[in-house]
């Protein structure tokens, strides 16, 4: 009897503590519309259910989560219930399940087992019965069965996930937060990018000032000083909640790094590039740039705003040096396309003052800084003449021959470009006959005597690897011939490039990087120009020569 009256004692005198608790509700973006009851206002109220049968318990503090992943305990709903128990206002966490704590199995162990036990706090998980004031023995295994059973769901969650995205990207639909500059979401489909007029200008502007000798860091000048928002500052503009993961020396002001990844981005020629950027797996939240051959790109995604043949160029000059005059805000028009014949080295600018009359020559850089090749000078303007008489000419030669392909007409053309392929095809499989020949006649040789093992051996391997290069190239030309069926005719857009500068006398910087490729000097004068589309030329007029043969 005194037992039990001392036992009786000890559950009443166990009543009458004061648990100072905090309600903790967390729900991850997963679980939103998924279950109803995991909302935080079903959260609160079974907790609020569960502290009524419990007048020892006082709630003195509320944290939530809503839209955390429970794999990451850096959340800022649990901070504030850590800081609230390390200024010990409170002695007791409650939560719905130990699932709304955390979904990662070794942090939840070490809260569970270490952290909360070291401070004293009394932990409760209503629905999964756990109460670290009256644990019980089974709770060992239990509880951590759980956690395991939690972080697996998140980690088929991840899997699931990531299977889902790599789907909807290769499919071409646009799955970021926020659209690049220059396109916004479409209101009808989330996942498909629409060109924003007032944007799009602005790139095209770019890409135009680029193109005229702008460095970016004079273009990014030109745009401030037509106070033209930045990208963040336009998407806040236009009531977008945009947050840059860049970080930049002035929030307000365009940068040449920001001007530089429009410049490079192909999304403006109609191409989706995606996943360039993941994490290693679910734990792991630090972003890192994946290797090239697995990013997921999509061409002909979407509206494009630059020419496909704009942005070549410009991308072929931001790989060249076109620096600038510090008196010009533009780079002179033959910079980054001149070279010295002889040692392939970029000519640059000299200035000669003779009787305080200025002379500018172009001479090879590896002879003014140090001095390993001749001087190859040339005088600019004579030298600009002679580039600008050259453009002129290959001028006329392209509308020339855009009048024959008139003539001859684009079809006739497409079944030359068909047959040519026809005939590589068959040449390319009687060399696969003659290879599977050759080794046949060695095993013959071998049987013979005529030569021995080792060399047969040695021999056969030369073979079999001739015949899967050779079988490897017959199949990348069946896939051709197959392609380029389904083009309806040759792509002569670049003929266009060539027509728009008709009747130009002036040597500008657009004339020069939008038609010409490289130009070479020689020591004794000569001029080697190497203009753009050149192979384009020349193969058009292959098929032309090739057809007319026929004819006659």
């Amino acid at each position: 009897m005194k037992v039990l009256d001392t036992l009786n004692s000890l559950a009443m005198l166990k009543d009458k503590i004061e648990y100072y608790a905090i309600a903790y509700y967390r729900l991850s973006k997963d679980d939103k519309g998924k279950n109803e009851s995991d909302s935080i206002a079903n959260q609160r109220k079974l907790i609020s259910a569960f502290l009524e049968k419990h007048p020892n318990i006082k709630l003195v503090a509320e944290a939530d989560d809503d839209g955390y992943t429970g794999t990451n305990f850096n959340r800022p709903g649990f901070c504030a219930v850590m800081d609230a128990i390390e200024q010990k206002k409170v002695n007791c966490v409650i939560v719905k399940d130990l699932s709304r704590l955390g979904r990662e199995y070794i942090q939840m162990g070490r809260y569970l087992e270490e952290i909360f036990p070291s401070l004293g706090i009394r932990f409760i998980a209503i629905n999964d019965d756990v109460d670290s004031s009256n644990s019980k023995h089974s709770d060992d295994i239990i509880i951590p069965i759980k956690n395991i059973m939690n972080e697996s769901y998140c980690r088929l969650l991840s899997k699931n996930l990531r299977k889902q995205f790599r789907i909807q990207r290769s499919n071409g639909e646009f799955i970021g937060n926020f659209a690049s500059y220059g396109y916004i979401k479409s209101d009808e489909d989330k996942h498909k990018l629409v060109v924003d007029e007032y944007a799009a200008e602005v790139v095209k502007g770019i890409f135009s000032l680029k193109i005229r000798g702008y460095s970016q860091n004079g273009i990014a000048d030109f745009l401030n000083s037509e106070q033209i928002l930045p990208p963040a500052e336009y998407k806040k503009s236009i009531g977008l909640s945009y947050k840059s993961g860049f970080k930049g020396t002035s929030k307000y002001k365009w940068s040449a790094v920001a001007v530089t990844r429009i410049l490079t981005n192909p999304l403006y020629i109609g191409t989706l590039v995606q996943g360039k950027r993941g994490t290693a797996n679910y734990k792991i939240k630090k972003m890192k740039y994946r290797d090239e051959d697995d990013w997921i790109v999509v061409q002909n995604n979407h509206p494009a705003i630059v020419d496909p043949l704009v942005f070549y160029i410009v991308g072929r000059l931001l790989e060249r040096d076109t620096r600038r005059s510090p008196n010009s805000k533009t780079v002179n028009p033959l910079a980054g396309v001149l070279y010295c014949a002889d040692c392939e080295r970029a000519m640059v600018l000299r200035t000669v003052t003779r009787s305080e009359k200025k002379f500018y020559y172009y001479v090879c850089s590896s002879f003014k800084n140090r001095k390993t090749c001749t001087i190859h000078n040339f005088e600019q303007s004579r030298l600009e003449g002679v580039v600008m008489n050259a453009i002129t000419n290959q001028i006329k030669l392209v509308i020339e021959l855009d009048e024959l392909l008139n003539e001859v007409g684009h079809g006739i053309l497409e079944d030359a470009k068909l047959q040519r392929i026809d005939v590589l095809i068959s040449q390319k499989m009687k060399d696969i006959d003659r290879c599977k020949d050759m080794r046949m006649n060695l095993y013959e040789a071998y049987n013979d005597n005529l030569i021995n093992r080792e060399e047969y051996d040695k021999m056969r391997q030369k073979y079999t690897t001739q015949l899967e290069a050779e079988e490897a190239a017959l199949c990348r030309l069946r896939e051709e011939y197959a392609k380029e069926q389904e083009i309806s005719s040759i792509n002569t857009d670049w003929i266009q490039e060539f027509k728009r500068f008709q009747g130009v006398t002036e040597l500008t910087r657009e004339l020069v990087v939008t038609l010409i490729d490289k130009v070479y000097v020689y020591e004794d004068k000569r001029v080697k120009i190497e203009f753009n589309y050149r192979n384009e030329l020349e193969y058009i007029y292959e098929l032309i020569e090739e057809k007319t043969k026929e004819v006659g």
